[in-house]
């Protein structure tokens, strides 16, 4: 039995960077997009594990389609932001979010 497990790297900010394990290879895909702070290149890749018996993951880490809709929506959803909006400040903002919004539901919905 072979499992994938999918990862996006993140940008820090602050010269680092890290890994957040994902999972599908289509979510790192809208993560890479969409990110705020990115680099030239798409970077996901995935771990791929063979073993005769089913792999468990037991890492509450794994970021789920539902996870980041549930974040994305609660930022949007945020008194600060919605008085952004009505301002007509950080319109990019905006379009990444919202876009990032609209293809993790149509992934959700393919699920």
């Amino acid at each position: 039995m072979i499992t994938k497990i999918w990862y996006s790297i993140q940008n820090a900010g602050d010269g680092s960077a890290y890994a957040t394990f994902m999972e599908s290879e289509k979510l790192c895909e809208i993560d890479q997009k969409f990110c705020y702070e990115s680099w030239a290149e798409e970077c996901i890749g995935c771990l791929i594990i063979e073993s005769k018996d089913p792999i468990a993951i037991k890492n509450e880490e794994i970021v789920t389609v539902d996870m980041v809709i549930a974040e994305v929506e609660e930022e949007l959803n945020e008194d600060y932001m919605k008085e952004y909006k009505k301002q007509g400040e950080y319109p990019e903002r905006f379009a990444r979010l919202e876009g990032k919004l609209k293809e993790l539901k149509i992934l959700q919905s393919k699920k």
